[in-house]
């Protein structure tokens, strides 16, 4: 989802790493130490996303650390950013809330574009460009509307803008290039709210945006609207995660009564043993890894649709024999998400077509993103060296990038180069 999908890129590990679990979450071991309201819930719509920089792990280290001369253009993550380029927050903000409020995105994308362009007169060594309209409209209209259209066209004009100017300082043959994208997109008809859900099984509820509650049972934290976290108190308090089999106990199996909702597609749990439930209809799938190995077994229908995927892979086969499915990388995304102590108890994946309500959203989701289905999980990936891979994920972006500038990082990343 926008903002923790920028993070493979930017620091070559997985959000779980960087302990970004989602767009939203709540730090249950926080609020059990009673820390201020700030340090355990998070929402990073709009003034929210200030925060992140502050959120991000001090073990992860970002591109705008490791290069000299560092720009960030719209990005929601800049620690690091240091030329006098990266002074445009405040611009960034104010064209977000018009944006918002008028459906013009155009205009932020515009503003992208000459800050880039402005950028490259100071002689960086890494400037990263977020272009929001796509992603914007698309949730406003469709992922293949009219507007959304005339955006791709738009970036298209301004990377031949950029590609111009570095042809007129003569160094393009000096400069790496390279495009991609955060996810993916598919129309919405159906939304899901997950709080009433849970609200009529008699949990006292906190979610976005009335998260200033003291005393509640339950916590919805949708992400991208295809998916969400859900934590659930336990009879230990709000100290230690809602293991699968308390999820399951009682007169309230509440992974049985959420599969059975038309919307859901299966809902992923962690239990004692540290293994990964994914509860679907017809069947269920336990995950575990262990010193880098992937244990993978199901018992009814295979979750996920593999086919004839063995027991024990590693990373790269995991890849390899999901890529062309309709989960790609699935085994490996549900594991490193729960790497984070900021994710759910529960983590709902929603079918195509459907997405999770946020109350009081004033924006109604026509298109959505954040399940771990292929067309939110594929992405296009552009750059003008060869890949030497088939198969790549976009923590491998990183480790590229710094093995083609030559520089050096020793801090544990989860990508690998690819050239």
């Amino acid at each position: 989802t926008t903002g923790p999908a920028y993070l493979p890129f930017l620091t070559g590990c997985y959000p779980g790493r960087c302990n970004i679990p989602g767009i939203r979450w709540f730090d249950r071991e926080k609020f059990h130490e009673k820390m201020p309201g700030i340090k355990w819930y998070r929402s990073y719509i709009l003034l929210g996303n200030f925060l992140y920089n502050n959120d991000l792990s001090k073990q992860v280290k970002t591109l705008f650390e490791i290069f000299e001369k560092s720009v960030s253009i719209f990005s929601y993550i800049s620690r690091g950013a240091n030329l006098k380029s990266n002074r445009r927050e405040v611009t960034r903000v104010l064209y977000s809330l018009f944006s918002y409020v008028t459906r013009h995105w155009s205009l932020a994308d515009r503003a992208s574009a000459r800050n880039a362009l402005s950028a490259l007169k100071e002689k960086p060594n890494f400037i990263y460009v977020v272009f929001p309209a796509i992603d914007k409209l698309s949730h406003q209209t469709h992922p293949f509307s009219k507007e959304v259209l005339e955006a791709y066209r738009r970036i298209d004009s301004d990377i031949g803008k950029i590609v111009t100017e570095l042809k007129r300082l003569n160094e393009l043959e000096e400069t790496l290039l390279v495009l991609t994208s955060d996810h993916g997109h598919t129309p919405t008809h159906t939304h899901f709210d997950a709080g009433q859900f849970l609200e009529r099984r008699g949990m006292k509820l906190l979610r976005h945006p009335k998260a200033l509650r003291k005393h509640f049972s339950a916590v919805v934290m949708v992400s991208g609207n295809a998916m969400a976290h859900l934590y659930v108190k336990n009879l230990h308090g709000w100290g230690k995660r809602t293991p699968y089999q308390e999820l399951r106990q009682g007169n309230c199996d509440l992974i049985y009564e959420l599969i059975q909702e038309e919307a859901i597609d299966f809902v992923a749990s962690k239990d004692n043993d540290d293994q990964i439930h994914v509860t679907y209809k017809n069947g269920e799938a336990i995950i575990k890894e262990k010193d880098s190995v992937i244990y993978y077994t199901h018992s009814g229908e295979d979750p996920f649709g593999y086919n004839k995927m063995p027991n024990v892979l590693t990373n790269e086969t995991s890849l390899e024999m999901s890529f062309d499915s309709e989960f790609p990388d699935a085994l490996v995304q549900l594991i490193q998400i729960f790497n984070s102590k900021r994710s759910g108890d529960i983590i709902l994946n929603m079918k195509n077509g459907f997405d999770l309500k946020v109350k009081f959203d004033v924006l109604v989701h026509h298109s959505s993103h954040g399940s771990l289905h292929r067309e939110h999980m594929q992405v296009p990936l552009l750059i003008n060296h060869e890949i030497k891979r088939k198969y790549v994920r976009t923590v491998d972006v990183f480790p590229s990038i710094l093995e083609l500038t030559g520089k050096k990082h020793e801090g544990k990343i989860d990508g690998k180069s690819f050239v």
